[in-house]
């Protein structure tokens, strides 16, 4: 029998195991035929050796919660967080200059500003805006997603005024809007009315994506909200996709959850590819901490006037829940605050008649989950997919600001879950944090803040356990784990080559590791 391609390096590693599985691996038909050492390959006929010591071959990423094609649209609009905007002043020049290269009337869009790192402690107002804009309708996203400022031409191109009557269009004391939109029926209002790139922009978008994911060795990855900010772009973007497999550019395992709105919103419904599926739906029940609309069971520690915001009420979820249920569908549902995350297993124990569901429905970034949250969730087969990147990025913020100590201590209580038994999956979000597995996985057995401070030491993990959050426990969120996550018979050819070998080497060597090449069906689409 002809094989198609071996690959041998300096060992084959999986976090499944408790060594090294070999020296090489052999595929055939873009699926692992074998893996061992290179003399139990000696006589099989190869149509291709590749030799890849002194590197250690791992297997692929598996973003379990991202955006991609916002990832590389994103790339389009100005810049407006850290660290190259310490004050609300650079965010307005930069906007200023956008307005002698574009034509005037077209949209200004900007993304990732970040209030509590601005020296003044608070967003660019609608004045503000207006004053350097009068002439460009301005819409400037919040790092979080969940928040955004806009000016004047942009209120009036959504038809919004004082007397609208939307949740989340912020007013002053004194009834004026601020131009500050919080959550996604106000961001709606106003981002339903910029333009939507065309086909062509859109595959460039899902091009730049597809490319950071391969550099950062992730060959699986989750868009865990289709449609998010423009409801409407659920089928275009869809297309988008499909085309640009089509085309034969690399890609990345996509699997998309599709946010709903209501019973009759579009749901794809081409046949799955192994590139490229719906794998559920989205819902959410809350905002973020960093924006103040995550919903506590407490008020936050600088802001004690509030708590957040209930995106969803319970009986909306039960509802939702049972209809797309019944249809066979896997839902995914967004909590950030322990109040949210109590009213979503509330709302999965109603649907499931308080027994455990296989579908491995899912609590997505499920941040401030405590421990008797994370036990009713195994008992009922929720699963949750930790945001681990806000220890790191916003880790002293929630310490300081938002959350205080003791609250922030077990923010992400990774180990509490896994000696629950939990499985569980870790993501980046990205772009709401930049897409790194590797630093997540650093993160992860750190705790280290952007300070260089620990963040609750009693909620870190070890390495394995953290890089199996990354690969098989994140592809087993989306009933991959017989495809991807691992390196197995059977499963896609899909793997890495990093500098070094931290699973055998020790935690240490994670500072120093790379990822050199990028494998999907046993053929490689990055190098280093």
């Amino acid at each position: 029998m002809d094989y198609d391609h071996l690959i041998v390096a300096s060992s084959v590693m999986s976090p499944n195991s408790a060594g090294s599985l070999g020296e090489a691996i052999l595929v055939d038909k873009g699926k692992i035929a074998a893996i061992g050492h290179p003399s139990d390959f000696v006589t099989a006929k190869v149509r291709k050796r590749t030799d890849l010591t002194p590197f250690h071959l791992y297997p692929g990423f598996v973003e379990s919660h991202a955006h991609l094609w916002l990832m590389g649209h994103l790339g389009r609009q100005i810049d407006c967080g850290p660290p190259d905007n310490v004050r609300v002043q650079d965010i307005l020049e930069r906007i200023a200059r956008r307005t002698r290269e574009v034509p005037r009337g077209s949209w200004i869009l900007g993304h990732h500003w970040d209030d509590t790192s601005l020296a003044e402690g608070r967003p660019p107002t609608l004045d503000e805006l207006t004053q350097v804009a009068p002439h460009h309708p301005v819409y400037l996203l919040h790092n979080s997603a969940h928040l955004a400022v806009a000016n004047q031409a942009a209120l009036d191109r959504a038809r919004i005024t004082a007397q609208s009557v939307i949740p989340g269009i912020m007013r002053d004391a004194h009834g004026r809007l601020t131009g500050e939109l919080h959550e996604w029926e106000a961001l709606e209002a106003v981002s339903r009315h910029i333009p939507r790139p065309s086909a062509d922009q859109m595959a460039e978008d899902i091009t730049l994506a597809v490319n950071q994911c391969l550099e950062q060795g992730v060959t699986s990855a989750t868009d865990a909200a289709l449609g998010l900010g423009d409801p409407d772009s659920i089928q275009a973007i869809w297309h988008a996709y499909q085309a640009h497999r089509l085309a034969k550019r690399p890609f990345v395992r996509t699997q998309c959850y599709v946010r709903v709105l209501g019973p009759n919103t579009f749901i794809p419904a081409d046949p799955p590819t192994p590139f490229l599926s719906v794998a559920g739906i989205k819902l959410f029940s809350d905002g973020s901490i960093q924006g103040h609309t995550a919903l506590l069971s407490h008020p936050y520690h600088d802001r004690p006037e509030t708590r957040g915001v209930a995106v969803s009420e319970l009986d909306s979820l039960v509802e939702t829940i049972g209809l797309y249920q019944s249809r066979g569908w896997q839902i995914a549902i967004h909590a950030n605050g322990d109040e949210a995350i109590d009213t979503v297993i509330q709302a999965y124990d109603i649907a499931f008649g308080g027994n455990f569901s296989p579908r491995r429905h899912r609590i997505e970034h499920a941040q401030m989950a405590t421990k008797g949250q994370l036990e009713h969730m195994l008992h009922l087969g929720i699963l949750p997919n930790f945001f681990i990147g806000h220890v790191y990025h916003w880790g002293d913020r929630h310490r300081d600001l938002f959350l205080g100590p003791e609250r922030s201590r077990n923010l992400n209580p990774l180990r509490t879950a896994g000696q629950l038994g939990l499985i569980y999956g870790l993501h980046s979000d990205a772009p709401v944090t930049p897409l790194n597995p590797l630093h997540s996985l650093k993160t992860a057995i750190t705790r280290l803040t952007r300070s260089g401070q620990v963040l609750g030491p009693g909620q870190i993990i070890p390495l394995k356990e953290a890089w199996q959050g990354y690969t098989s426990h994140a592809a087993y969120l989306g009933f991959r784990e017989h495809q991807v996550g691992d390196l197995a018979p059977g499963l896609y050819a899909d793997f890495i080559a990093l500098s070094e070998n931290p699973l055998s080497q020790g935690p240490e060597a994670l500072e120093s590791t790379r990822v050199i090449k990028t494998f999907l069906d046993g053929e490689e689409v990055f190098t280093q």
